[in-house]
């Protein structure tokens, strides 16, 4: 089960522009972990084939401080994946469950922004949220996806980001269950 965050990372960067995923590895050589530049290496060869353009900013973590450090200074919309709770049957095909919300926001707090920029926003924000959900159910559904996995399941719930709750941020926010054999 070690590699399952890792994993979520390195799958969710496929959406997010290059020059974004450059602005993400920032930590120093002296203090990087055993397996950084490998990861770092793999996620920038990603092929671009499944890049939303939009996106101007990719968060993967639970830790609030650091969402907060990084969200409050975007400008764009910004992707991000919190992991939760995680079921682990190791004895089952699909055993490892875990929840995952999949969030696309973007700054609400221009005061340039009249009502109509406010809807046109948030329909960006699903609009993306709604590509990233069809892109995982089309490559599960593929004949090359592995049979004893699952991207995403469905139905999957999409609720509003409130932006007085999210840092002045608002959007869409996916709640679903992925799953893993890990025998």
């Amino acid at each position: 089960m070690n590699d399952l965050i890792i994993n979520l990372f390195k799958y969710f960067s496929k959406f997010v522009p290059k020059e974004v995923l450059e602005k993400v590895f920032i930590q120093p050589n002296g203090s990087k972990k055993t397996g950084y530049d490998e990861v770092m290496t793999e996620v920038m060869s990603l092929p671009d084939d499944n890049i939303v353009t939009e996106l101007d900013k990719f968060v993967l973590s639970i830790n609030e401080s650091f969402v907060s450090e990084r969200i409050k200074n975007a400008t764009g919309f910004v992707l991000f994946v919190e992991y939760g709770t995680i079921s682990a049957d190791h004895s089952a095909i699909k055993g490892i469950a875990q929840q995952l919300a999949l969030t696309v926001v973007y700054n609400f707090s221009n005061n340039n922004n009249d009502n109509l920029n406010e809807v046109l926003n948030m329909n960006t924000c699903l609009d993306i949220l709604d590509r990233i959900i069809r892109m995982m159910g089309e490559e599960q559904e593929s004949l090359d996806f592995c049979a004893d996995g699952e991207l995403v399941t469905y139905p999957v719930e999409i609720r509003p980001v409130d932006p007085v709750e999210f840092y002045g941020f608002g959007g869409w926010s996916a709640m679903f269950s992925n799953a893993n054999t890990m025998l």
